[in-house]
């Protein structure tokens, strides 16, 4: 149990959220104006007014939304995949298993879509963040948080927050929720029904919608509470307190530990920049002033089409007239000019205005849609090309994209931390990035050895199979995580392929096979087309097999028979000679039996 002696009070943790809600309430209201430009909420109340008083079109040509969304786009151009490194030259087979196993969390958790929206938080308000923690199968996940959900410490200055002393989660939670779980009904009832003493403090960047009307710890009409999930340095080490206005609800040291089984705080944060006031901001704050003159002097421009001016060239006849009724004619499409007056000249004024405004389009467009970035100049050019391209369009963005990139390494370290510490029971993980790999690896298998008798539970002997260990156990896999950024660039990889295939036919098959083109070709059902090319080739190798044993057992028996024929003529020659041997001894003997 913990000590509570070593825990932070309640009034300490109100105190740390105070002072995160009101240091950075300033940067957080800039934020949320910055996601308006992003949705197009780019007129105040006061210059609506203002426009509408002088008949004057309120247009406008959301420029923010597109150089974001090019952003994005170029980062989920490159789609990463975590990687696990092997730290010895032993443990290659433990870094792939490690490497299917956070592949498996990234799928589980659906990181692919929810990283967009980190981007998204990330380039617009300016900071994005996640949770990584585990679900009720105790399997890792992970939640992005939602920026008007997330604060931190004022005084943090890192990028990252790793000099944060303390960050968390405030969100609403219905009352009912909240008593049910932690069985407190009778104290939220009261401050429901108006025993709100010591409740009003809360603060209005934080509520459902940031419209600054919520200002409390409570929310009586809708029957909800304002709960806070604070993860802090106390006493050098990770505490996580959840508490509401009245008392704290939960409270001990952080359940999730580091490589060295300290308490670690799961929150990953990254903000894409930081002024020298701490005040985080995210690409569109530098885009807010060019799109300001884009809507202006777009609507200017509109303005001087739709009504003309007039000016008094003989003032015998112009002061005849009404100049209210000159300025009617003027307005209409084909209005009659009185006499005495004539249409005024603003070439000049309208060509300063379209000069200024392209300045404007031409500054807006370098930080995110252009055609350098998105390499879209030319559909039919090289997939070489267009990287080189695409690269070059980058530079200005490549401190914002890598600081994306070290955001999404951090949160694959961290589900690295909770699969070790968590995932201890035996399973089976799906394996879908190899189409040669099984369908699926088990992880935490057990060990078993062969029967013997044991002691069960009561006392009683039985014959069982001791574990003598676990297969692919992850808690004992020691690697480190890194992450595969793979260009998702289709003209690159055909530039390639074509490549190859301009080697084949220069080489020949023999040099370059047919098989390795068909692995690195893009056609549809490339696998059936591989797994039947593979059977007729082991059916060709059993026939080959087949007819060069049937060749040997042939020459094997020619063998024999030409030894047997060799044998043969071997006795008959030595049968010979031992005639010519005895034919003088028979020649003597019929001599000597003749004489006789």
């Amino acid at each position: 149990m913990e000590d509570t002696m070593t825990m932070p009070s309640h009034a300490q943790l109100k105190a740390y959220f105070e002072e995160a809600r009101d240091a950075n309430e300033e940067y957080r209201k800039e934020a949320f104006i910055d996601r308006d430009y992003f949705d197009g909420r780019q007129w105040t109340e006061e210059e609506l007014q203002k426009l509408e008083a002088r008949k004057q079109p309120a247009t406008y040509f959301n420029e923010v939304k597109l150089s974001i969304r090019g952003l994005v786009g170029v980062f989920e151009q490159g789609d990463s995949d975590p990687r696990a490194w092997p730290r010895n030259p032993q443990d290659e087979n433990s870094a792939d298993v490690a490497t299917k196993a956070l592949r498996y969390v990234k799928d589980y958790s659906e990181w692919s879509d929810e990283r967009t929206r980190a981007a998204l938080n990330y380039f617009v308000e300016g900071t994005c963040a996640a949770h990584i923690g585990v679900d009720e199968n105790g399997r890792p996940n992970i939640e992005p948080i939602r920026f008007e959900e997330f604060f931190h410490d004022p005084r943090s200055r890192e990028l990252d927050f790793s000099d944060a002393r303390f960050m968390g989660i405030a969100k609403w939670r219905f009352a009912d929720e909240i008593a049910a779980e932690y069985k407190i009904k009778g104290e939220i009832d009261g401050a429901l029904d108006g025993d709100s003493e010591g409740l009003s403090i809360g603060g209005d960047t934080f509520g459902d919608r940031p419209d600054g009307k919520i200002s409390s710890w409570i929310d009586s009409k809708l029957r909800r509470v304002f709960v806070v999930e604070m993860y802090c340095r106390y006493n050098g080490i990770w505490v996580r307190s959840l508490f509401w206005g009245r008392g704290v609800l939960e409270q001990g040291s952080s359940p999730y530990v580091d490589r060295n089984k300290k308490p670690i705080c799961p929150i990953e944060a990254r903000s894409c920049y930081i002024d020298r006031e701490n005040r985080r901001y995210g690409e569109v704050r530098d885009l807010r002033s060019p799109q300001d003159a884009i809507n202006k002097r777009e609507s200017k421009l509109l303005h001087m089409l739709n009504n003309r001016q007039a000016v008094a060239t003989n003032p015998e006849y112009a002061f005849q007239h009404d100049a209210e009724l000159v300025r009617r004619e003027m307005s209409k499409p084909d209005g009659v000019v009185p006499p005495g007056w004539t249409p005024a000249s603003l070439a000049d004024l309208a060509s300063g205005q379209f000069n200024l405004l392209q300045t404007a389009r031409e500054f807006i467009q370098r930080i995110g849609q252009n055609p350098s970035v998105l390499a879209a100049q030319s559909a039919s050019a090289s997939g070489r090309a267009q990287l080189a391209r695409q690269q070059a369009g980058m530079t200005d963005s490549a401190m914002a994209l890598n600081g994306l990139r070290r955001f999404e390494l951090g949160v694959y370290r961290q589900a690295w931390l909770r699969c070790r510490q968590y995932w201890k029971a035996p399973d089976y993980i799906r394996v879908t990035d190899d189409e040669g790999a099984p369908q699926f690896i088990g992880i935490n298998q057990p060990v078993m050895g062969p029967p013997q008798p044991m002691l069960n539970e009561v006392g009683q002997v039985v014959v069982q199979q001791p574990i003598l260990g676990y297969e692919n156990a992850l808690a004992e896999l020691d690697v480190d995580i890194n992450i595969d950024a793979i260009p998702d660039t289709a003209n690159l990889a055909q530039e390639q392929f074509l490549q190859l295939t301009e080697l084949a036919r220069l080489y020949g098959p023999q040099e370059v096979p047919f098989d390795d083109l068909l692995e690195l070709s893009s056609m549809p059902e490339k696998a059936k087309l591989i797994a039947k090319r593979k059977e007729r080739q082991e059916q060709m190798a059993a026939q080959q097999a087949q007819a060069q044993e049937m060749q040997q057992q042939i020459a094997m028996q020619g063998a024999v028979a030409e030894i047997e024929n060799t044998q043969a003529d071997t006795a008959y020659l030595a049968a010979r000679a031992q005639n010519e041997l005895m034919k003088p001894q028979l020649e003597a003997f019929k001599a000597g039996f003749g004489a006789a």
